[in-house]
């Protein structure tokens, strides 16, 4: 990778959750890929979070802020101070909340406010008050086309202002090969936001092999929920197998030829990077991201039914297995793609262009 082009640079990521989930993830990793492409940068992050705790272990440059309401002098002093003292030149923040504090930390300074997007948001933010608060951004970046159509409908910004990133995962290496096993694999909470319920019951229903319909979920699950799932599985002749959260997620996915995700709605979701990155044939619905893959992005095996119809889930993964046979030498068929669009040297330039 070559240098950034300004030596002044200095870029701090903040994100002030005390949560454990994706956002804070990414901003971890968004550190890290940034100080490995020669771009100086520091995690500003909450006191005894599990931020502060991770970049401690992954020896991650970092400052904390101890604080309890998300609107504070003692937040604001803080960070003012850091940004100061670090001579920050670009503040990147994953999150919404905070703004209001943000906005007095930057005021009078010479530091330029990057607002990140990774989930979707309801609620419209264009009244005189946040307005206001916003008015200190000078870039949000979404990490995919339907976020980006989201923040300009809730934010108040310019289409200019509006920019895509698409998120990536921390390994840039893809998989030329793809896996072997005839069988479906869903990775994340298992919950029913997740369409956990939904993938038995279109397993069940899909006209396709009996010895094809196995699924296993690799995450978090409640007894509630692996006893419901028990006994749909029994009533729609599926097998189904609980791992529970894993350290460790490439086993399963060099395993699986299908990757069957049909959430209720994502951001962009690193399940579904890993999936293409490792070669599986994925079985969403068509909401929100989703369709970016087969539409914009242009994913030969990537297969999209009508939201929340198990019958239209269940044609879609017939179609995924009857494609399956259309792959030869077990190559992965997102290779290219994959890395045309979700490598890290584009993923650093499209930054970069925005940073300088």
């Amino acid at each position: 990778m070559n240098n950034i082009s300004s030596n002044n640079l200095k870029v701090a990521i903040v994100c002030l959750s005390h949560y454990q989930g994706g956002m804070e993830l990414d901003s971890i990793r968004n550190t890290q890929i940034f100080l490995r492409n020669n771009i100086n940068s520091i995690l500003i992050c909450k006191k005894n979070s599990f931020i502060e705790k991770k970049a401690i272990e992954l020896n991650i440059p970092f400052h904390s802020i101890d604080f309890s309401r998300k609107l504070s002098i003692k937040l604001i002093v803080q960070l003012r101070s850091i940004l100061k003292s670090e001579q920050v030149t670009s503040l990147i923040f994953f999150g919404a909340s905070e703004i209001k504090s943000i906005y007095f930390s930057v005021r009078n300074l010479d530091c330029n406010v990057i607002i990140r997007h990774g989930t979707t948001k309801s609620s419209p933010k264009k009244d005189l008050l946040h307005r206001l608060f916003y008015s200190c951004v000078k870039y949000h970046v979404a990490i995919s086309e339907h976020l980006h159509r989201n923040v300009l409908e809730i934010i108040p910004c310019t289409k200019n202002q509006v920019k895509t990133i698409y998120n990536i995962s921390q390994d840039d290496h893809v998989e030329r090969k793809s896996p072997k096993e005839m069988a479906f694999l869903h990775v994340g909470r298992v919950e029913e936001g997740k369409g956990v319920f939904d993938a038995v019951k279109s397993l069940g229903k899909a006209n396709i092999p009996r010895q094809y319909k196995k699924i296993t979920f690799v995450g978090t699950y409640t007894d509630s929920i692996q006893k419901e799932l028990i006994t749909l599985s029994h009533n729609y002749s599926v097998d189904i197998f609980f791992e529970g959260f894993v350290k460790d997620v490439k086993p399963f996915y060099m395993k699986h030829i299908f990757f069957l995700f049909p959430s209720y709605g994502e951001g962009l979701g690193n399940v579904i990077l890993e999936a293409l990155k490792y070669g599986l044939i994925c079985i969403t619905y068509n909401n929100t991201v989703f369709n970016e893959f087969t539409n914009n992005l242009e994913f030969r095996y990537f297969y999209t039914a009508e939201n929340k119809n198990i019958d239209s889930l269940a044609k879609a993964i017939e179609l995924a297995i009857i494609d399956s046979d259309k792959i030869k030498d077990n190559s992965n068929p997102h290779y290219l793609n994959y890395n045309k669009y979700f490598s890290e040297s584009v993923f650093i330039e499209k930054w970069k262009s925005i940073l300088s």
